[in-house]
């Protein structure tokens, strides 16, 4: 006889239903927003332009093309993470569904937690598919940069090569991809059976594919890439987390304003922990504790060595799994706060 759960089990299990409900809807509303596809284009226009900005070097054309790629990606994903934390409450307020929900046995803090969750697994979305294109660069730039490169690249991708013999046959393929999906995703019917089951596991498939490809041509940028998405999607849990916690509070302006204004600020966390010149003491001092207690998002786009593999001094998936720490451990300080509030927010 298989042991019966226990109550407090049973609602452990329920309050989970609820919360993975919550986002599943909440990512749905995320996928109708036409602005997000444009977010979406953008980023991919701007993986592209590091092609463009590498044919100014000389045989640094992969780097600079992984270096702008990583920059696009984090900069869009928080920018993603703060529209979608500035709105996701409010809409839930102006449209009266929140008092759906809380006429249900649904907590303030399930709506929360669901909420924040849709918003990471949107990010998680956006960084795949735009690191998906990345990598698909970063496998074409390698294979004609160096003799290495082209060694691999004939080796692993001979017929695929062959046949596409030239760099604009490649781009022009890369390029018929992107637009077949974006089609794909104008037509409703597509949106519509659209859910966090489907998206995600086909998006990290993907990624997963065009990451494989391109470490047969180029290793040690594609575990670059890798690790640098990796703690792109945790540096967005804090800003989701920071723009949920505006949210319960305040409206989406000033919670998109505050939210940009502290992400900002939590990014040059490390000047203030290496204030020189002609400042005060007492000023040295302020911001040297506040750099102390606020989130160093810093933290999330180190120096290009500390993530290369090739390094048997330093080990790039510990720096990887210890910031993925340190983002939970803010990142579940921030949610109870902003539970906390929400909690208190007076509705009526």
């Amino acid at each position: 006889m298989f042991p019966r759960p226990t109550r407090r089990k049973i609602s452990n299990i329920a309050r989970v239903q609820r919360i993975y409900a919550i986002a599943l809807t909440s990512f749905r509303e995320a996928i109708r927003d036409r602005i997000l596809f444009a977010v979406l284009g953008l980023g991919a226009a701007s993986v592209c332009l590091g092609l463009g900005m590498g044919a100014l070097s000389y045989g640094e054309v992969t780097r600079i093309v992984v270096d702008h790629g990583l920059v696009t990606v984090s900069l869009l994903a928080n920018v993603v993470a703060i529209f979608l934390g500035a709105t996701f409450l409010y809409k839930e307020l102006e449209l009266r569904t929140l008092y759906v929900l809380l006429a249900r046995p649904v907590a303030r803090h399930e709506i929360v937690l669901g909420k924040f969750v849709g918003i990471l697994v949107t990010a998680a979305v956006f960084i795949a598919l735009t690191a998906s294109v990345l990598l698909a660069l970063v496998t074409m730039t390698a294979a004609e940069e160096t003799v290495a490169g082209v060694q691999r690249s004939q080796y692993a991708l001979g017929l695929l090569m062959g046949v596409l013999h030239t760099r604009g046959s490649r781009l022009a393929l890369l390029a018929s991809a992107l637009a077949l999906g974006g089609v794909g995703l104008l037509v409703p019917r597509v949106r519509r059976a659209l859910s966090v089951g489907a998206v995600l596991p086909i998006s990290l498939a993907v990624f997963t594919a065009f990451a494989l490809v391109a470490r047969l041509v180029a290793p040690i940028e594609t575990a670059y890439v890798v690790y640098g998405c990796a703690l792109v999607l945790f540096e967005v849990a804090i800003t989701a987390s920071i723009a949920m916690l505006f949210s319960s509070f305040s409206t989406p302006f000033v919670t998109a304003m505050m939210s940009a204004g502290a992400f900002a600020i939590f990014r040059s966390t490390w000047m203030m922990q290496h204030v020189r010149g002609r400042f005060p003491a007492a000023l040295r001092a302020m911001l040297e504790g506040i750099a102390q207690v606020v989130p160093n998002l810093h933290l999330f786009v180190p120096a290009r060595p500390v993530l290369l593999p090739d390094d048997p001094a330093r080990s790039a998936l510990a720096y990887v799994l210890s910031s993925g720490a340190y983002a939970t451990l803010y990142a579940a300080v921030l949610l109870a706060a902003a539970s906390l509030l929400f909690r208190r927010r007076d509705l009526v």
